[in-house]
């Protein structure tokens, strides 16, 4: 028996009202659940920069020994450098190497706890006695020796490597102090170098090169480099430093 068009109307609209119901719930649970994965107050999995800022940071100066200068036959410059563009060198050539270790390890900590201040960081040179929590940052120049071994660096000695190794370690305040480096057990005495040493694998700590008179541009981007990796681990870390 065939219904009445009428009939047959209302059934359809009856059923299509029902499906639209149905999909306007889905429709509002999906938003929903959008908007509760966008509240501020959800956390995303990321810490936020005011969480990796507010630690402060403590610069110490970056150890560097000197000895007396070793007299060296005078040469004429060559072409390349007398082409080379002049550059702003942290320390003069004729300066003592005490003169010139001191002048060293001031400018790496001034640049350094400029950097970290540009950056938002409430950073200071670190003084004595030393506070009880935030993140250090401590450093030793070192070079190699002819056997390969890693010494403490002495500026102004006959070493003939032309660069530094700068190990740079960034120590957190409130647990249990940590060595930078330990001095080796077996140690042999040399007129070019300081004494052998191993470094602490078990601190974050990472090693840059630098010359032994560097530009203050060299400076300025190794130190950008540890306010980098400074930041990179705060993020990742966000509890361990927490006052």
């Amino acid at each position: 028996m065939v219904r009445p068009l009428r009939e047959r109307l209302m059934s359809f609209l009856t059923v299509e009202q029902g499906n639209l119901f149905w999909l306007a719930r889905v429709v509002l649970l999906v938003g929903t659940i959008g908007s509760l994965g966008a509240r501020p107050g959800f956390s995303q999995g990321k810490p936020s920069d005011s969480s990796v800022l507010s630690v402060p940071v403590y610069v110490s100066d970056f150890e560097l020994n000197s000895v007396p200068p070793t007299p060296k036959p005078k040469t004429p410059p060559s072409a390349a450098q007398k082409a080379k563009p002049p550059a702003p060198l942290v320390y003069e050539d004729t300066d003592q190497p005490s003169a010139q270790a001191r002048r060293l390890t001031d400018f790496f900590a001034m640049t350094l706890v400029q950097t970290l201040t540009k950056k938002g960081f409430s950073a200071t040179r670190a003084t004595s006695p030393g506070p009880q929590s935030g993140a250090q940052i401590r450093g030793v120049f070192a070079e190699p020796d002819t056997l390969n071994r890693i010494r403490r660096a002495l500026l102004g000695s006959g070493a003939p490597n032309a660069r530094f190794l700068l190990y740079v370690g960034i120590f957190n305040l409130g647990r249990q102090a940590q060595p930078l480096y330990l001095p080796a057990t077996i140690q042999q005495a040399s007129n070019d170098y300081g004494p052998i040493i191993t470094l602490n694998n078990y601190i974050p700590l990472a090693k840059y090169e630098v010359d032994k008179n560097p530009t203050e541009d060299d400076v300025q981007k190794i130190c950008n480099q540890i306010a980098a990796s400074l930041a990179t681990l705060l993020a990742n870390n966000p509890n361990a430093f927490t006052q």
